[in-house]
C-alpha cells in the first residue's frame, strides 16, 4: 500500500477515535466543555491530515462517490466543530441547544457512514488483489 495512503488510514483511525469521544460525550451530556471541544477538534485536524494524505496517495480522480463522502463528512464535522466552538464562546460550558444536539448527531453518523464506506472500499481492494484480480 502507498505510504500516504497508509498514513491516511492510521490517521482516520484517530480522527475516528477522537470525534467519537468527543461526540459520545456532548450526545449523553448535553453539554459542551472544553474536553468536548479539545476531542472534536483534534478529530478534525486528523480528518483534514488523513483526507489529505489520501488525496496525495490516490491515482484516482479527487471526484468519486467515496471523494465526495468523504469531503461532505469532513465538512460537516467541521462545521459542527465551529458551531460548538461557538456556543461555547458565548455561553461557555454549558448545555447544548436542541437543534446544535441534532446536527452534531447527523454530522457524526454521516462522517461514520464515510468512514465504513471507506474501509469496504480498502476491503475489497484487498480481496480483489488476493484473489488476482
Amino acid at each position: 500500500m502507498n505510504p500516504f495512503l497508509r498514513a491516511g488510514v492510521i490517521i482516520v483511525n484517530l480522527a475516528l477515535l477522537s470525534y467519537s469521544i468527543g461526540i459520545i460525550r456532548e450526545q449523553r451530556r448535553r453539554q459542551v466543555t472544553p474536553g468536548i471541544l479539545a476531542f472534536l477538534t483534534v478529530g478534525v485536524g486528523f480528518d483534514v491530515i488523513a483526507t489529505t494524505c489520501m488525496i496525495l496517495g490516490t491515482s484516482r480522480s479527487l471526484f468519486t462517490l467515496h471523494g465526495f463522502l468523504g469531503y461532505s463528512a469532513l465538512a460537516a464535522m467541521l462545521t459542527d466543530t465551529v458551531l460548538v466552538w461557538r456556543q461555547y464562546r458565548r455561553h461557555g460550558s454549558g448545555s447544548v441547544p436542541r437543534g446544535l444536539h441534532l446536527y452534531s448527531r447527523y454530522a457524526y453518523s454521516w462522517w461514520v457512514v464515510a468512514y465504513v464506506t471507506g474501509a469496504a472500499l480498502v476491503m475489497a481492494s484487498r480481496a480483489g488483489a488476493a484473489a488476482g484480480g
